[in-house]
């Protein structure tokens, strides 16, 4: 009897030591995770606001090319071909005939601005910036992506680990209890001894079945977030354990909270949409600059009676046009040139050279120049005031999760510390059982609390890794 009870403690001692604690050689990095890497794979290539934010980057650069386009010309090949029926004076009463006449002309149409204040310049310098707040925003969500994966991986692996070692000391606890209802029998034990013993096998069996509704939620969870209906969908073998990997970062809560500043997402896109605003405000007063455009054709045309053969004559024209908006009131003026070589046509009249000047001022017409103006110094306050609400927040944020890292790290050494010593003393336990010097109800509570310890000890490890996880997302940097 004796001999079985050393070989039941030993492996008892043996199971808890083994699968409850977290091997320390184990430093697995999760960069080279084969599970995680296809999670990561899959997930990015199933998730749907991923996608999106892959398209507004592509339609951000969509967007910053016709902007660029504002810089070339606008050229345009044109064709015209007409037929009529002029009216001729046939005698001097006043009585006209009619005749058939063919026009033709073609050529190049160019328009060009020359100068247009900061319109253009800031119009791509705009989209550009739209560009770059597009890539922040796909990072972004592509780097949250992988956050909520890496917390459900770390968490499916704690409560694999624990709903594991819950069972192996559920067995154990339920043959020390059969051993203290023979003990019952015997009259060796008093009944509160076996409502103890009773008690602390409710414990573990709440804890056990506790675990595995935990284990079944996360399993969903992480399979939900991935996009696959099974996670043998992944096709990956998971890791058994979760790294206990708790050594210090290299870096203090200075050093972070300055990384906030240059490498948060957030506070780099609130930077970008500040500076952009800004340059809503320059566009808008550019309205106020004189602008200059440029005009062109150059090709042939001409017209003729049908009786006649149709010949084209060289033309070009050139139209210089500036417009101003002067506070609510737009000025236009114009000049043009037009000048063609002669050549026979039906109507000796015709103009070979013309001059032509246009000045136009339009009253309160461009009203919605003051509201475009009010309205870009709102929006200008408004991002300036996002950004540094922004900022403060992830620090704070920064500072939550560098506290709860130290916080778990002390947790964890210290639970590590416990389990050691819990350990020795189920081994000395277990001898003075044997030697009846210890109840069985008093070895079924310390396996209980070393379980218990066990536990613990995991989910402080769980909780060191997603703090650092929750570092690097706000942070984008590796920090151990």
């Amino acid at each position: 009897m004796l001999l079985n009870e050393k070989k039941f403690f030993k492996r008892f001692t043996f199971v808890l030591t083994i699968t409850f604690l977290l091997s320390v050689l184990h430093n697995t990095s999760y960069s080279d995770d084969a599970f995680l890497l296809r999670c990561m794979k899959i997930a990015e290539s199933r998730d749907p606001k991923l996608r999106v934010t892959f398209e507004q980057v592509q339609l951000a650069k969509s967007r910053t090319i016709r902007a660029a386009r504002a810089f070339f010309p606008q050229i345009m090949l044109q064709h015209t071909n007409s037929k009529g029926t002029t009216a001729l004076a046939s005698n001097s009463q006043g009585l006209f005939d009619g005749k058939e006449y063919n026009s033709e002309s073609y050529g190049i149409k160019a328009t060009q601005a020359i100068y247009e204040g900061y319109r253009t310049r800031g119009t791509y310098k705009y989209e550009s910036m739209m560009v770059a707040a597009a890539k922040f925003n796909y990072t972004k969500t592509r780097e949250e992506l992988s956050s909520k994966i890496k917390l459900a991986y770390y968490e499916y692996l704690t409560l694999k680990l624990e709903y594991k070692t819950l069972g192996k000391a559920y067995e154990i606890v339920d043959k020390l209890f059969l051993k203290v209802k023979n003990e019952y029998k015997a009259k060796a034990i008093s009944e509160l001894d076996m409502f103890e013993a009773e008690n602390f096998k409710d414990k573990i069996s709440d804890m056990y079945f506790a675990a595995r509704i935990n284990l079944d939620f996360s399993i969903k969870k992480l399979i939900n977030i991935v996009g696959v209906t099974d996670i043998s969908d992944i096709n990956a073998q998971a890791s058994d354990e979760l790294s206990d990997d708790v050594a210090e970062i290299s870096f203090t809560l200075r050093d972070l909270l300055s990384f906030v500043l240059t490498n948060n997402l957030d506070v780099q896109t609130a930077k970008i949409q500040s500076e952009m605003a800004d340059m809503k405000i320059k566009i808008n007063r550019s309205k106020i600059i004189p602008k200059f455009y440029v005009d062109g054709f150059y090709g042939k045309g001409g017209e003729a009676f049908t009786t006649e053969p149709l010949e084209l004559a060289a033309n070009w024209s050139v139209l210089g046009r500036l417009s101003w908006s002067l506070w609510g009131n737009s000025f236009e003026a114009a000049y043009s040139k037009e000048a063609t070589d002669p050549s026979s046509i039906v109507d000796a009249s015709k103009r070979v050279d013309t001059t032509t000047y246009d000045f136009k001022l339009a009253l309160l017409d461009d009203v919605g120049y003051f509201v475009d103006v009010k309205e870009s110094n709102v929006g200008f306050n408004q991002a300036n005031a996002d950004y540094v609400e922004i900022l403060k927040t992830r620090r704070l944020e920064t500072e939550k999760a560098y506290n709860d890292y130290l916080n778990s790290l002390s947790n964890a050494r210290t639970l590590k510390k416990e389990i050691v010593l819990r350990e020795r003393k189920l081994v000395l336990m277990r001898k003075r059982n044997a030697l009846y010097e210890v109840p069985t109800v008093n070895l079924m509570e310390e396996a209980w609390k070393y379980a218990e310890a066990i536990s613990s000890y995991a989910r402080a490890t769980y909780q060191n890794h997603s703090s650092v996880t929750e570092m690097e997302r706000l942070l984008l940097i590796p920090l151990r």
